[in-house]
């Protein structure tokens, strides 16, 4: 492979390994989730649901509560209106009303209920819940929960963009598993709904958190009220026709102004909202369809994310420009429509991880490929000014200096001089054979004629020379063996006398490239009949065919290519990149620590602390480790650059959750020693042993910080600018609550100066 070949494969696999890394991680990471969102929003318009025929919706509209009163009504009202449902004999009913506080008239509704059989109630779920409990699930009245037909949740949980996508056939809160009101409301009597049946594997939490189980996509009918729907007063009042009801699914809910949640969907715009009744019906008609989607998520999604950049890859390798970029619209164009036909199948995969990596690495590798050619071009043209060699011949078709335009230009310009170089040499080597006042043949390495100048064909019989062989030409006119005269001194060279009495010498010589190999031979068979009658003559003349002309034709041929390797500096490159990628990232916050100019400002450390709790509550809550923070409500004010001093209470509460077993807590105190204030950060984990203690605050240190070791040293590094110290000793007179790992931040006190 040529030192270019060598190159440009090298910049592929490099290229390759970055946009490889880029597509899992945009993947994985769900960086561009809010584009993949917005994609799907549009595609399931396209493949919209049509509105369930069994389903109805009754709405607590600004109407009813113009005719009944305002709300919260009577529960008497609900129990006339189940009796309205069940004389029209409908199907099942489903609440999406709270009854948690218990009535005067819960024995009317609850009797209502009870005479219908086919009501479900939704329970209330509040995280954080009550009483310390990360969860809290509260259920109908007793006398009402009785006498409903089931008790499901009605959770509506939206992403991230405030857009409801999915909902949890089930949730697990508070020590029980409850199934979404739509899967109560989908069975009636024996007709048991596959979903149904609370899944065998669910696990619920020993701490009460709250867990979304089989979460599923739903595909929404197109518009804001796609379901048949009447108002609660019109029931009411008797004047809806029992056909209309007559083995329906309905669903109760609030949809006047102010009253009851509203969320966006993919089938509303234009900031329009779907209140949260329609969206529990949105999706029971998808149990009731049982057109489930399938999400390709996690590994899977970048796996199948990796697969057109594979292809474009491959492009780079095979095809030609042109063809790489018809190929790589063509690639996100089939990524969108295959991401849209697997939505419309029942199966959503999130393409713009795909579509970002082939959009990435089509840049990159043009610009990857146009460096490599750029550096071959310039270590190519430097070799050949640098070429003694070269220098004779230079002077007849010079490669030119540009000066204009840009550096690739110049280049590009150079190297079009330089071919115009070789060419002019190739013609010139040409035209110095045929012009050559003796034959001269040029051969390769097999002895196949490639050029005969014309005293050659005067010489030989044969019509055709270029294709013949040279020892069928020298058997013609006598000559055996003529493989010795290869590279033969003077004395050695073989004289012939032809049959007209001329004297014919013969020299062959082997043609070398630059790297000193044989690449053919060139033979000279001259005339020396007129030199035997004068030796002074014939020395002369010997002495011209002999050096003069044999050694610049010889250093003509061996300027054909290049005589040195061109310098190679792919592990050079290789090496600084994988060093900046390594210090680049390592080394990034703690440079920041170490050399940023700071802003201080009076801060309370108290609410530092308290912030970065709430910042780090998630994970905490997670986990089940319970973060302690001052509440005595007294102000410890220190100078200091608000952001960096809230990045290291951070990273020492992140540090303490990591290595906290769960149901333990962490304690953050603070106090004033002298005129200097103590905050004291102090896990129940595992502890310090001794020789992590000693190079706990040293880069790389590892021990309790991940990743790259780094963590404690930018913490050391911002609390001694800061004036401060950092310890895991405590001070004099302070006793640490736990047993686990405790450190000791001290800071000086703001004077009020």
């Amino acid at each position: 492979m040529t030192p270019l070949g060598t190159r440009v494969l090298m910049e592929w696999v490099i290229t390759a390994v970055v946009s490889v890394l880029l597509v899992l991680w945009l993947s994985l990471a769900q960086v561009i989730q809010r584009g993949d969102n917005l994609f799907y929003d549009t595609v399931s318009q396209l493949t919209a649901a049509q509105p369930h025929p069994d389903l109805v919706i009754v709405t607590i509209d600004d109407r009813s509560l113009q005719a009944i009163g305002a709300w919260p009504w009577p529960r008497s009202q609900h129990a006339a209106l189940i009796d309205r449902l069940t004389a029209a004999q409908t199907k099942a009913v489903g609440y999406d009303v709270l009854f948690i506080e218990p009535t005067e008239d819960d024995a009317v509704l609850a009797q209502a209920m009870s005479k219908a059989g086919n009501v479900y109630l939704p329970a209330a779920i509040d995280t954080p819940g009550m009483n310390g409990k990360l969860s809290s699930v509260s259920l109908p009245a007793p006398v009402l929960q009785a006498a409903a037909a089931g008790v499901g949740h009605g959770l509506l949980t939206p992403d991230s963009d405030g857009t409801i996508r999915s909902l949890p056939l089930w949730v697990s809160a508070d020590g029980q598993v409850l199934p979404h009101l739509a899967l109560l409301l989908t069975r009636n009597g024996s007709e048991v709904s596959v979903f149904a049946e609370a899944p065998p594997d669910v696990h619920v939490d020993k701490n009460g958190a709250l867990e979304a189980l089989q979460p599923r996509l739903i595909r929404y009918p197109r518009g804001i009220a796609p379901y048949p729907s009447v108002s609660f007063v019109d029931v009411l009042r008797g004047e809806v026709p029992d056909d209309f009801l007559r083995d329906k699914r309905v669903l109760v809910g609030a949809t006047a102004q102010g009253m009851g949640d509203r969320y966006a969907t993919p089938s509303t715009h234009d900031g329009a909202l779907l209140p949260g009744v329609n969206i529990v019906a949105s999706l029971a008609q998808n149990i009731l369809d049982n057109r489930p989607i399938i999400r390709a998520e996690g590994w899977l999604a970048a796996l199948l994310s990796l697969i057109p950049l594979a292809v474009m890859l491959t492009g780079f390798l095979t095809l030609r420009p042109i063809a790489n970029t018809v190929l790589g619209f063509g690639l996100i164009a089939l990524t969108l429509i295959a991401s849209a036909a697997g939505l419309k199948l029942g199966i959503w995969w999130p393409p713009l991880a795909a579509c970002a990596g082939v959009i990435f690495v089509w840049p990159l590798w043009s610009w990857r490929r146009l460096a490599a050619t750029y550096t071959y071009m310039r270590s190519a043209l430097n070799d050949l000014r640098n070429d003694d060699a070269a220098r004779p011949l230079s002077a007849l078709s010079p490669v030119h200096d540009w000066k204009s335009g840009d550096e690739i230009s110049r280049q590009v310009l150079s190297f079009s001089s330089a071919l115009k170089q070789f060419r002019d040499f190739n013609r010139y080597i040409t035209q110095s054979v045929h012009s050559l006042p003796d034959a001269a043949l040029m051969t390769d390495l097999d002895g196949v004629v490639l050029i005969a100048n014309r005293r050659a064909h005067h010489l030989f019989p044969a019509r055709t020379l270029e294709g013949a062989h040279l020892e069928t030409l020298f058997h013609s006119i006598g000559l055996r063996e003529w493989r010795l005269l290869i590279d033969a001194d003077n004395s050695e060279r073989d004289e012939i006398q032809l049959e007209d009495g001329r004297s014919i010498q013969i020299a062959i010589a082997a043609l070398t490239d630059t790297l000193q190999r044989s690449t053919g031979l060139i033979v000279r068979l001259a005339d020396v009949s007129h030199l035997r009658a004068a030796e002074r003559e014939r020395q002369r003349t010997l002495q011209l065919l002999g050096h003069d002309m044999r050694a610049p034709q010889v250093s003509i041929l061996t300027l054909l290519d290049n005589p040195n390797r061109p310098e190679n500096l792919e592990e050079h490159i290789r090496r600084n990149a994988r060093q900046t990628l390594n210090l680049a990232e390592g080394y990034v916050q703690l440079s920041r620590a170490e050399n940023q100019m700071l802003t201080f400002d009076v801060v309370n450390l108290a609410d530092l602390v308290t912030e970065a709790a709430d910042t780090l509550w998630p994970q905490s809550a997670a986990k089940g480790v319970d973060l302690l923070v001052p509440d005595d409500g007294e102000e410890y004010l220190v100078e200091a650059d608000t952001a960096l001093m809230r990045r290291v209470i951070v990273n020492l509460l992140d540090n303490a959750i990591r290595h906290t077993p769960t149901g333990r807590l962490i304690a953050c105190r603070l106090s004033r020693l002298d005129n200097r204030i103590l905050l004291m950060i102090c896990d129940q984990g595992s502890g310090l042993d001794d020789d992590m203690k000693a190079r706990l605050f040293q880069p790389f240190a590892g021990g309790n910080v991940a990743g790259s070791g780094l963590g404690l040293a930018f913490v050391h590094t911002v609390i001694q600018r800061h004036g401060g110290q950092i310890t895991i000793e405590p001070p004099h007179g302070i006793i640490p609550p736990y047993s686990g790992a405790c450190f000791y931040i001290t800071l000086p006190a703001f004077d009020g100066e």
